[in-house]
């Protein structure tokens, strides 16, 4: 008798990725000898495992970035990243400078960051296809960019609430580029590496969830719902700068969301940063919860803001013909 593993990790937000991170929870709360067992099984499961499998999984994001566009699909690349950042750095920046590491509301900056400067690719491919043309869904190719802890670091370094060092900065994105350049030298080698990036998935967060208990998750609870409800506004500042240079903004609303690979980002900026190693556990499960409630959020306002101007293009139409 099959059972569909599969099928029912795809209808819940982010399944592939909270569902692993919270079997690793439950493995550490009440089996925790059973990830120091040692050999390959330590080395496979174990919250020290989850580095070197993230490696690998920023190389494949990179691999997937292809510069090789139309002017206008880069430009709505270039602009929804701009308002992704702009709006998330300055949340998550004003939070740090005002209230420092423990932020506010049981949210850290860190964890504000990692949520916000990151949207679900998949959603705004999905929403951009419904709601826009084939330029905003290549746009994804530049707003790519986003994937992955790099706006992150950047975002923590100028807030002055981590201590960044250039060299470990280089050492976050060379993976990254030497799948760039592989990928875009070789349109046969972006299909094979794109095709193992999702299988990466559920192996680094069982590690990243063994490295948190039970009482980590309940106390991301009611901050990870609003971390959620905030990430799923975040789509505004692309939908105003879409707006100013006369595209059409709805998609914009699209990259109100939170990446599963989001949930990695604490974990990348704590081996930059030890100093903040203490904050990312709790960071991590707040992004994991910010996941799955922005996934749920953001097709709902967009499709609000579809219809809204739908009806206001109806409403000009009758009054011109009158």
């Amino acid at each position: 008798m099959q059972i569909p593993i599969k099928k029912t990790l795809d209808k819940i937000p982010g399944g592939m990725m909270v569902v692993p991170l919270f079997l690793g929870v439950l493995t550490n709360t009440f089996f925790p000898e059973i990830l120091k067992i040692g050999s390959f099984t330590t080395a496979l499961f174990s919250k020290e495992a989850s580095s070197t499998i993230l490696a690998c999984f920023m190389f494949l994001i990179g691999s997937q970035i292809n510069f090789k566009l139309a002017p206008k699909a880069i430009k709505k690349g270039a602009i929804l990243i701009t308002g992704k950042f702009i709006v998330g750095a300055g949340i998550g920046i004003t939070v740090a400078m005002v209230f420092g590491p423990t932020g506010i509301l049981g949210l850290s900056p860190l964890a504000i960051l990692a949520a916000l400067l990151n949207a679900n690719g998949g959603l705004y491919a999905s929403l951009a296809s419904s709601y826009g043309d084939e330029t905003d869904v290549g746009a994804y190719a530049v707003f790519s960019l986003k994937d992955g802890p790099f706006f992150t670091l950047v975002a923590l370094g100028a807030s002055g609430l981590a201590t960044i060092p250039f060299q470990t900065l280089i050492g976050v994105l060379i993976p990254i580029v030497i799948g760039m350049i592989l990928g875009n030298i070789d349109s046969d080698m972006r299909k094979f590496l794109g095709s193992s990036k999702l299988l990466l998935i559920p192996f680094f967060s069982f590690p990243l969830g063994a490295g948190m208990d039970l009482s980590t998750i309940i106390k991301a609870g009611g901050p990870g719902i609003l971390l959620g409800l905030i990430a799923a506004f975040t789509g505004i500042g692309a939908y105003l700068l879409l707006k100013l240079f006369k595209e059409n903004p709805i998609v914009g609303l699209a990259t109100g969301s939170t990446a599963g690979n989001a949930v990695a980002t604490p974990a990348v900026v704590a081996a930059a940063d030890p100093t903040l190693a203490h904050i990312a556990p709790g960071a991590t499960a707040q992004v994991a919860a910010a996941c799955v409630i922005s996934a749920i959020i953001c097709p709902i306002i967009v499709n609000y803001a579809y219809k809204r101007s739908e009806k206001k293009k109806a409403k000009e139409s009758i009054a011109r013909a009158t």
